[in-house]
């Protein structure tokens, strides 16, 4: 068993819980988080147990993102290649057998927001919102962003995100189907508990189908092939002083 505990796994019967659990950073992806996630996924892939899987963070935050603090340290060609690692992360989180349940219990920012985006379900607490900073801070959103966002609301609001850094407030999230609930703190837990008992009382395979039938008409993780190259060239093109002067997650 892993020593590393910056993502947790539990399983119980059919369901499974995937706790993101680094809160003194906000729950943001370092490179140990990142490696620890990937075997998450290589254990679920592997599991023919369990059919829902629930997607949360620890603490107040759902996920801050990329840890910019590390990711301030490296040089174009290590951002490459992390951010290849990032882009398959989220198209394998996408594609996992399971269906997938994401349980915002609080803000997720810029890539964390596009993990939780990727699941097959969400619901939210009345605390969470998701805004996406990373222009601001002189980079592109990259973890297969573009595609989960284009293909949940439409490229051109996306951009406008983007661009602009807007906030998106749990009324918007609502009115834009991005989740099926928006609940209070307290409230979460029933809430995903109502989801999960729904979903595990259909059937496995029905469910199994239906998310390979959607990936026909799902994101277009191909159109995001130059994620990494883009992410390595604002690393080697940065100001001086780097990104971090506009704010850190």
């Amino acid at each position: 068993m892993t020593s590393d505990h910056s993502v947790l796994l539990h399983r119980s019967g059919r369901l499974a819980r995937v706790i993101l659990h680094r809160p003194s950073r906000r729950n943001s992806f370092d490179l140990r988080m990142l490696a620890r996630f990937e075997d998450v996924l290589h254990e679920l892939g592997r599991d023919r147990t369990v059919e829902v899987v629930v997607l949360t963070g620890d603490g107040t935050a759902f996920c801050a993102g990329t840890d910019l603090h590390e990711l301030a340290g490296l040089d174009a060609e290590t951002t490459m290649y992390v951010q290849r690692r990032t882009a398959e992360l989220v198209e394998r989180w996408y594609r996992l057998e399971q269906t997938t349940v994401a349980a915002f219990n609080g803000p997720a920012i810029g890539s964390g927001a596009v993990l939780g985006l990727a699941s097959d379900l969400r619901v939210a607490a009345d605390s969470a919102y998701f805004t996406f900073p990373e222009v601001t801070f002189g980079i592109p959103l990259t973890w297969s962003g573009m595609a989960i966002l284009a293909d949940l609301v439409g490229a051109d609001l996306a951009k406008r995100w983007l661009l602009l850094g807007e906030r998106v407030e749990p009324a918007d999230m609502l009115a834009l189907r991005l989740v099926t609930a928006v609940v209070d703190a307290d409230g979460l837990p029933a809430a995903v508990t109502g989801i999960t008992d729904r979903l595990l009382a259909t059937s496995a395979v029905g469910r199994s189908m239906t998310k390979r039938a959607a990936r026909l008409a799902g994101p277009r993780f191909e159109a995001v092939a130059n994620d990494s190259y883009l992410g390595a060239l604002s690393v080697a093109l940065r100001p001086p002083g780097g990104y971090l002067d506009g704010g850190a997650r």
